[in-house]
């Protein structure tokens, strides 16, 4: 018995060193903890060498004695004007006289001194496995070091005879806190369901820069929308937006082909433009209700792929800002090749390729169409920026299938995928099927995959919101095979993650929105408000039958809703309660009593809103422009107006845990309809009004 309860305990300790969660508090307050075998399987997938629980025993020993064979830290997180300290582990063989401090500054000066010359002092002593390790504290502002913001490399040597091949290398940052916005407010619209009279059956980002124009007319500070990153659209068509093939590319669905200087180039493009066949097809893709995105893939590449080819063979500025492009973006380059070998060899695991990939396209023009577009991408996304500030979504995972993978792999998981545990919206938990992060991983490759990423998330951006912020601190992880109820977290070092994010922000002048919706676990937003991110406030959640106008803090982006919710008019009606009686979320005692409880909160919103007593659809109207005048009326320093709720648009762009129909949902008016409706505009100009007030 006592031997078992050894195991069990060695267990917990190994599962906690690799940053597993043996037991977590969920949204019923109650504390769950993981099965065992859970805890196995995610062991595995991290790559630590266990079958058994009888193994943790020396995975533990095996893990406690690589870790002391490193004297620092691969990350140190500084923050500016807070604590510089940082602690360096010295067996106590070596002289701690010995060893010096390089530090590699961004700008390319460096400092390198002895250790003892940092106000080093010894802080606490270790046994491992019968060796004494010495910690040293370390405090730069002590010795007057002065460390300014960005990314920089420390180095620990020891410089003896026994020792003078010794040395140890961090990743060094020190960040800020996050940019703080002004009072403002913005307008919501999925990209794909932006239509216009010139369409293609989706929008495109010349269409975000035309309704960038009209919205800051209107007194808009922001515009945004669902995550731009690719999405595969050839069959599996999988166009989840928060299932991207990299969350460093552009998606290239989106480009307008019509206003692209490559056009006049190709002959071949401009027939195939002009054909009445062509031409057909594009009109029944813009006069449908939903995205074909099959059909709009198509499209858009017959055009552009041989303007791309035009560009290649050209003689002329834009070719060689084009090879500039390539020179300065290898990750693109590798997307576009990557992208090729899909193509002509189907989804699977694709071995990695060099990791400075040929640069020549000539050769391969499906890998040159994916690069081009990726560069037209950008460019036309940049102008859209231009027009009005965007508000960008960094989703929280990437496809499995997808490129961020085999560009990185290390900084992945395979055998486990990312989710969330049972809540009172999912009673089965969430399975978002794509691969984690590497905890460790990632630190020892000193982020590198996960800085593309958040740069180029603030690339384009003046506000970024981060998807499921929660994912910076840990993740609910399941492994292959598991129901989602069979999960624990995984955590990651959030001091270093959080850290990430504010330089990038500070260096894009953007400010940060975390998604922290939900069941949010302790600490997290105690570090969102010391980095200065913006929480995510939206009515519906936090309207009650109590208090059924309550006041939005400062420090929020505050909605009526999101994305993954119903309609204003169904939540008001309780037609979602309909539609989860229906698909079976609820039974139909449950569907009965939140009927009962709706009807009262409605009554409480129409009393508190006085809106006298009017036609059913009077008074969705009514509240609506009520509850969103209330929103726009508080002390919430940003507040987004979803766009296709000011004419009372009906179905929702996602509803989760189903798959027919989301993401292809268009608005029923275009923007050139949007933007005569009088109606519209009288009402943004009171949203821009009371924004002002509440200023």
């Amino acid at each position: 018995m006592r031997r078992g309860r050894q195991v069990e305990q060695e267990l917990l300790e190994l599962a906690m060193a690799c940053g597993v969660e043996s037991a977590y508090v969920g949204a019923d307050d109650e504390v769950h903890e993981a099965d065992p075998q859970v805890v196995l399987s995610i062991l595995r997938a991290l790559g630590v060498a266990i079958d058994r629980t009888k193994d943790a025993g020396p995975a533990l020993r095996a893990r406690r004695r690589g870790a002391a064979e490193r004297m620092v830290e691969p990350v140190i997180a500084l923050r500016d004007n807070e604590s510089s300290e940082f602690v360096i582990t010295v067996p106590e063989h070596i002289e701690v006289e010995t060893l010096w401090l390089t530090i590699e500054f961004e700008d390319g000066s460096t400092r390198h001194d002895r250790l003892v010359e940092n106000s080093c002092v010894l802080s606490s002593t270790i046994d491992v496995d019968g060796r004494r390790l010495l910690h040293y504290r370390v405090d730069f502002k002590k010795n007057g070091v002065n460390v300014p913001l960005g990314y920089h490399s420390l180095r620990v040597e020891a410089v003896t005879a026994n020792h003078s091949n010794s040395s140890w290398h961090s990743l060094l940052i020190c960040a800020p806190r996050c940019p703080q916005p002004s009072r403002g407010w913005g307008v919501f619209m999925p990209l794909h369901a932006l239509r216009s009279d010139c369409d293609w059956g989706v929008g495109s980002y010349p269409d975000m820069a035309n309704l960038g124009v009209w919205a800051r007319s209107h007194g808009a500070s922001m515009m945004g929308g669902l995550p731009l990153y690719p999405t595969y659209l050839d069959p599996p068509i999988d166009p989840s937006p928060y299932r991207p093939v990299s969350r460093l590319a552009y998606n290239e669905i989106y480009i307008d082909p019509e206003s692209l200087p490559e056009l006049e180039q190709s002959s071949t493009a401009r027939e195939l433009m002009n054909s009445p066949a062509f031409r057909t097809r594009v009109g029944a893709a813009r006069a449908s209700s939903i995205v074909d995105y099959e059909e709009v893939a198509r499209l858009r590449r017959q055009v552009l792929e041989p303007m791309a080819e035009a560009l290649l063979h050209a003689d002329s500025r834009r070719r060689d800002e084009f090879s500039l492009f390539i020179d300065q973006r290898p990750e693109l380059v590798a997307y576009g090749q990557f992208r090729a070998v899909v193509e002509r060899e189907g989804r699977r695991d694709i071995v990695r390729g060099s990791e400075s990939p040929d640069r020549s396209l000539a050769n391969d023009p499906i890998a040159n169409y994916y690069v081009y577009c990726q560069w037209v991408a950008s460019q036309q996304l940049g102008a859209a920026a231009n027009s009005l500030p965007l508000y960008a979504d960094l989703p929280v995972g990437v496809h499995p299938e997808g490129f961020d993978p085999y560009w990185s792999p290390t900084s992945f998981v395979s055998g486990i995928s990312g989710g969330a545990p049972p809540d009172l919206f999912h009673a089965g938990g969430q399975d978002w099927a794509f691969s984690p992060l590497h905890p460790q991983a990632m630190r020892d490759d000193h982020y590198q995959y996960l800085r593309a990423v958040f740069a180029r998330a603030f690339r384009h951006a003046s506000y970024v919101r981060i998807d499921h912020v929660m994912g910076l601190q840990h993740l609910y992880v399941i492994p292959d095979g598991n129901d989602a109820v069979d999960g624990a977290y995984l955590s990651y070092q959030a001091d270093e993650l959080h850290a990430l994010v504010a330089l990038e922000a500070y260096r894009a002048g953007a400010s940060v929105i975390g998604e922290d919706l939900g069941t949010v676990s302790e600490g997290v937003r105690e570090r969102m408000a010391r980095d200065g991110m913006l929480r995510s406030w939206v009515f519906e959640f936090e309207s009650t039958l109590e208090d059924p106008l309550p006041e939005a803090p400062r420090d929020v982006l505050a909605s009526l809703a999101t994305h993954d919710l119903s309609r204003f008019e169904a939540f008001l009606w309780g037609y979602d309660i309909d539609e989860s009686e229906k698909i079976g979320w609820l039974s139909s005692p449950e569907a009965d009593a939140r009927r009962a409880e709706r009807a009262l909160y409605r009554e409480a919103l129409f009393e508190a809103l006085d809106v006298p007593v009017l036609s059913d659809a009077q008074l969705t109207d009514a509240a609506r422009e009520g509850c969103l005048a209330h929103v726009s009326a508080s002390a919430a320093l940003l507040v987004l107006v979803d766009l296709e709720e000011l004419w009372g648009e009906s179905e929702p762009q996602n509803r989760p845990g189903t798959t027919d129909g989301n993401w292809r949902q268009r608005a029923a008016l275009t923007l050139e309809e949007i933007r005569v409706a009088p109606k519209i505009s009288a009402e943004l100009d009171t949203i821009n009004r009371l924004r002002r007030g509440a200023a």
